[in-house]
């Protein structure tokens, strides 16, 4: 099938079934409805998004995409500030939950690393 947003041919998986359609799958592709959610719901030009996705590496810990429970790969999370939104990079699900659980309070985080420094 030839996605009507990239415009390239990919394979009938790389597409979500739909019912209501005459070949039974979305016209646009998986990467590309992924990629629109993600510019909608961050509020980022296609450019913006580019080169957000440009280097996929966790921009922590220098890791690529893993993979997590029952072999499915886990994709970067975006990064943002919950405050102003504002996107700050990509992450790996483990450094993403790791600053969710410190709720970004870089106090705790330096107490953290001054503990662990400690006690190594």
């Amino acid at each position: 099938m030839i996605c009507n947003k990239c415009n390239k041919e990919k394979p009938v998986d790389d597409f979500y079934k739909r019912d209501n359609s005459t070949t039974g799958y979305r016209k646009s592709c998986k990467d590309c409805l992924r990629k629109q959610k993600v510019m909608r719901l961050y509020k980022l030009c296609s450019e913006e998004y580019d080169e957000l996705h440009s280097d996929m590496r966790c921009h922590i810990c220098n890791s690529e995409e893993q993979v997590g429970v029952y072999g499915k790969v886990k994709e970067l999370s975006v990064d943002h500030c919950h405050t102003t939104g504002k996107v700050r990079g990509l992450l790996c699900q483990s450094c993403n939950v790791g600053l969710g659980a410190f709720k970004d309070n870089v106090n705790s985080l330096q107490r953290a690393i001054d503990y662990l420094k400690e006690k190594i």
